[in-house]
């Protein structure tokens, strides 16, 4: 057992969602959380569908994912559970990235300020 297999990842639903869009969504938030070097305190993930023929995009997905005390949060709707995960995931992964890296690296690149 690795040590993202260990992180709990805390599942709620609202709605009518099926148990393989719970455990796709658990399954892309652990894919996700593999390339995370820093310390994974908690995840959890929100599977909405909603009962509304008229709303364009019934599934939602969410995810809260706590990184060594900073949160990263990321959302998706879509027609389907299945497009609202794996947009979810997508995002997750962007979010983690910008999140993560160190806020120094973004000025070593940067040119001096000319003086004068």
């Amino acid at each position: 057992m690795t040590a993202i297999e260990a992180i709990p990842v805390r599942t709620m639903t609202h709605g009518i969602v099926p148990e393989t869009a719970r455990e796709l969504a658990v399954a892309k938030v652990r894919s996700v959380l593999g390339h995370v070097t820093r310390p994974v305190l908690s995840a959890r993930v929100t599977l909405t569908m909603s009962a509304d023929p008229a709303v364009a995009h019934p599934a939602a997905a969410q995810a809260s994912i706590d990184v060594n005390g900073r949160i990263v949060r990321a959302e998706a709707a879509g027609r389907t559970m299945r497009d609202a995960v794996e947009l979810m995931a997508d995002r997750l992964r962007a979010r983690l990235r910008r999140a993560v890296r160190p806020r120094f690296a973004l000025w070593r690149h940067r040119p001096p300020l000319p003086r004068g």
